[in-house]
Formats: C-alpha cells, sequence, structure tokens
C-alpha cells in the first residue's frame, strides 16, 4: 500500500474522483460532496473532532463578543458556518450583536494577528500555536470543540476516542468536539480488500497510542512529512489537534447533526443533501 501527502483538498479530491486512491482523510462535509456527486465512496470512521479556536488577547465568552469585530477565513466554509452557528446558539446575532471580517486565509490571518493588527480572530491548529507561541498576549480564549459539545451534544466521541484524546487534554477529561475529519475508503476497497481495511484501520489505532505514548517521537515523525512544520511547533500543536478513531456505526448520529448545522446554512457545503445510509460503513471496527 502507497500512503501520501497532498497540499489541497482539491488537488486529493481530484484523484478520488478519478479512481486513483482508495482510501482518504478528508473533510467530512467533503465526503458527503463526493458521495452526493455520486463518487463511490463510504464514511469508514471519525479521525478528528476539530482544531478551531478564538484568540484572543484577553480571556472572554461570547457575551464579550458585543460590539466587536472577530476576523475569520473562508466564507461559507465550515469554519466560517460553524463559528456563526454557535454564536447563535450562545443568543448572538452575527452581524448585528458582532460583525465579521474574513481574511484571504488562515496564514494571512495568523500573520496579521502575530504583526498586531488583529486581536480576535478564528484560527485552526496548527496556526493558533504558531501565533500564541509568537504573541504571548494573545491565547486560546475558546475553545470551539468545547463549545460545540455545550450546545449540541457529546455524541462526538465514542469509547475508543476517549482513550487517545485524553492524551490531549490537560485535565484528562474526555474530548469533545464535532466530527471534522473523517477517514473514507471507496466501496470496491472495502468490499474486495476487507482484510486489508481492517489491518489500516488498525495500523491508524496504533499510531494514536503511539503518539499518546511519546509525543515527541511522534512529532519528529510528523516534521519529516515536509508539512513546513517544526517538530516542536508540532508537538505544542498536538494537545489541541484532537485525533481519535470513532467507527462509522458510533460516529452516525454525531456526523449527521455536525452536516444538518452545516446545510441550515450552506446545503452546498454539504452536496445539497445528507447522504444515505449507505454511506457509513458497516464494520469498521
Amino acid at each position: 500500500m502507497e500512503a501520501g501527502v497532498f497540499s489541497t483538498p482539491d488537488l486529493l479530491v481530484s484523484q478520488v474522483l478519478s479512481g486513483s486512491i482508495d482510501v482518504a482523510a478528508l473533510p467530512t462535509n467533503l465526503a458527503s460532496v463526493l458521495y452526493n456527486r455520486e463518487a463511490e465512496l463510504q464514511l469508514a470512521g471519525v479521525i478528528g473532532t476539530g482544531v478551531l479556536y478564538l484568540v484572543a488577547d484577553t480571556p472572554l465568552d461570547w457575551d464579550d463578543l458585543r460590539g466587536r469585530t472577530v476576523y475569520t477565513f473562508a466564507r461559507g466554509a465550515t469554519p466560517d458556518i460553524l463559528f456563526r452557528a454557535l454564536a447563535t446558539e450562545a443568543g448572538l446575532v452575527p452581524g448585528i450583536d458582532f460583525q465579521l471580517e474574513y481574511a484571504a486565509d488562515q496564514v494571512e490571518l495568523a500573520q496579521s494577528l502575530i504583526a498586531g493588527r488583529r486581536t480576535l480572530a478564528v484560527l485552526p491548529e496548527p496556526f493558533v500555536t504558531r501565533v500564541t507561541e509568537t504573541s504571548p498576549n494573545l491565547q486560546p480564549a475558546l475553545n470551539l470543540q468545547r463549545e460545540w459539545t455545550r450546545f449540541f451534544g457529546a455524541e462526538a466521541v465514542a469509547a475508543d476516542g476517549v482513550e487517545a484524546a485524553e492524551a490531549n487534554r490537560d485535565d484528562g477529561a474526555p474530548a469533545e468536539g464535532y466530527p471534522m475529519t473523517s477517514l473514507v475508503v471507496t466501496k470496491r476497497f472495502a468490499n474486495e480488500h476487507p482484510a486489508g481495511l481492517s489491518a489500516l484501520i488498525d495500523r491508524y489505532r496504533q499510531g494514536l497510542a503511539a503518539y499518546a505514548a511519546d509525543p515527541s517521537a511522534t512529532s519528529a515523525v510528523a516534521a519529516s512529512l515536509d508539512l513546513g512544520l517544526d517538530a516542536e511547533t508540532i508537538q505544542a500543536a498536538l494537545p489541541r489537534l484532537n485525533m481519535t478513531w470513532i467507527p462509522a456505526a458510533e460516529a452516525r448520529h454525531s456526523v449527521e447533526i455536525f452536516l444538518e448545522v452545516l446545510a441550515h446554512e450552506n446545503p452546498a457545503s454539504i452536496g445539497g443533501r445528507l447522504p444515505a445510509a449507505d454511506f457509513f460503513l458497516s464494520g469498521s471496527e
């Protein structure tokens, strides 16, 4: 089996649609989009429960956003939709109680924070770590994974995910979040190579255990993949990356809630409709 890393989701999507790739890690809503474009894909399990944080120069809660401007990125995409949905659940009206302004991307947004031009922004890891290490006055003020669990429920983490994710939490509490990233597989591969898929999942779960046991070694391996991140930054970011494994059968309810929230704001973000039952691979333990 060969493995590769793609610099953008678009490059990966083209390979998936062409049938060149059998298994891929994708944003869950992108997997739904591809399914609705009749790609022969199934969701094997959730592998990440979110990496978004509201970074600020002072401690704050939702009510503290009133009258302020929050900077974010990816207008109409998952980070934007999710933040606005959470703010609404907190009793705020985006665009009225607070304003949103959009950077070109997370790189530009992180650079503006480091330069001191902005002090309140929604960012994903590992950019949160880059910013807070460079500008100690800035810190994660709201953990959007925790806020999701607060407003939408705790179904996003199943038993197997808790074990790995507990190493990501300073207080040892169960992980929180939403099914942001999933492992998808072509129906052909799942049907023709069930043992190979099982072995791949087992290898991934072993990797989670190894990461929890030795974050330093994991960071060194990740740094060797030419992702543009050094080992120190990766290790510092690991506690907020929320990596996990939740089999499709256990994740289905939380995935459907997540996709429904996205679709309420932007149906195109999930491909126009919720996937049918055969989107979820059975037997992926």
